[in-house]
């Protein structure tokens, strides 16, 4: 019999305790910088615990990819199925995605058999299913807060502003009727509240939770915490963590920062390392966004290449996010004599820095603590600096080779 290599993976060591932890599916218990919207929205739905039934509330989420958008969401809808079950009451939390829901048929019909699984739904139209939806609630005495997830794609693909407008006025012509349904929408920008109509729109304008970017130290602490989850203690260094923010600090997209983290991770347990390095992290960059671009390398000049190839090899060497002039210039003096080039001076050698972040090859930024003064730092963020060093050396040996014919 051959290897069974499923075993002989199972068997392996891993950095990773709680994978899991790390899926985009997965809604931590306390949602990090995100403590005031979570207190805005039970401040917007606390009616529904103090005097549920006697109006229903219709709140607004946006922000960009990554801001924490659906996670508030589900987090608050936990509390709040918590909270009424603590008083009796009788309330449901359910949680469309309007870009797996395509259409307001498919999302009338999953929220329906949440509560009757086995009733036949085929052929009904929209307000036969809004009719069927309003019995259900009734015949159950449940309350719903329904979340319509990536709402601007469902309005911008079916123009569902009606649709929309039924479901937060579903019993507006029956007299001190119970309301039954609340609504959370989530969206990127405000943009599609342009297809709403005035009624609709008036109902919206008051309850909107904007979420902003998150700050680069945002984006360590989401790290952190869950590092704590995911990963066995001292397996991620600290140098990573900076370097990943950083990236994911562009956008201000948490999802990014995390996905990072995760395929890190994978390139650690695929090497079989107990540690993830800056390195790993280079290459999940790599994975999600182009690495260097080959037409642009071939530009560069031979000093250029030079210099390039001394800090990735600095990088490399050092297994830091980020290297200093002085751990730079080191190494360049030493690559200039294995390549017999005459190593420029200092100022030089920074207008080459200066040159390679244009073209986007590396980043630079400031030092802030744990260095003397103020020094400037320099990384590869797109490109593992392995990758980045193998096909530079290609590239000047084949300069070696060009001048060696010339002679």
């Amino acid at each position: 019999m051959g290897i069974n290599i499923v075993e002989e993976e199972l068997g392996r060591k891993s950095v990773f305790m709680n994978e899991e932890k790390l899926s985009t599916d997965y809604v931590p218990s306390h949602l990090i910088h995100r403590d005031a919207e979570l207190r805005q929205l039970a401040q917007f739905f606390r009616v529904l615990m103090q005097a549920p039934g006697t109006c229903s509330k219709t709140v607004s989420i946006l922000g960009a990819v990554g801001t924490g958008k659906t996670a508030i969401a589900k987090r608050f809808g936990a509390f709040l199925e918590e909270s009424a079950s603590l008083r009796n009451i009788n309330l449901k939390y359910i949680h469309i995605n309007c870009r797996k829901q395509k259409t307001n048929t498919l999302i009338l019909t999953t929220i329906i058999r949440n509560f009757s699984p086995n009733i036949p739904l085929r052929g009904f139209s929209t307000a036969e299913l809004l009719y069927l939806l309003n019995e259900v609630l009734e015949k159950n005495n449940v309350f719903l807060l329904l979340v319509l997830d990536e709402a601007d794609y469902l309005l911008r693909k079916n123009n569902s502003a009606d649709f929309i407008y039924d479901l937060i006025r579903l019993n507006d012509d029956k007299l001190n009727a119970i309301q039954r349904i609340s609504l959370i929408v989530i969206g990127k920008t405000i943009n599609y509240y342009n297809l709403f109509d005035i009624s609709t729109l008036s109902t919206f304008q008051k309850n909107i939770i904007s979420l902003n970017k998150y700050a680069i130290n945002q984006l360590k602490d989401i790290l952190w915490a869950r590092i704590e989850e995911a990963f066995y203690e001292g397996t991620v260094l600290s140098e990573t963590v900076d370097l990943i923010a950083d990236i994911a600090s562009q956008w201000g997209d948490a999802r990014l920062a995390l996905d990072l983290l995760w395929r890190a991770g994978k390139y650690a347990d695929k090497n079989f390392e107990l540690k993830i390095a800056p390195e790993h992290a280079r290459k999940a960059k790599g994975d999600i966004y182009p690495v260097i671009r080959q037409e642009t390398v071939k530009t560069l000049s031979k000093q250029q290449l030079l210099t390039l190839l001394s800090i990735a090899r600095t990088l490399k060497k050092e297994n830091k996010a980020y290297i200093t002039m002085g751990d730079l210039e080191e190494v360049y003096t030493v690559i200039c004599e294995e390549y017999e080039e005459k190593p420029r001076v200092h100022t030089q050698l920074w207008e080459y820095i200066k040159e390679l972040e244009m073209e986007s090859i590396i980043a630079t930024k400031i030092s802030s603590k744990g260095y003397r003064g103020k020094t400037t730092l320099i990384t590869i963020a797109d490109a593992p600096a392995k990758i980045v060093e193998k096909k530079i050396e290609t590239i000047l040996d084949k300069y070696s080779e060009k001048q060696l014919k010339k002679t």
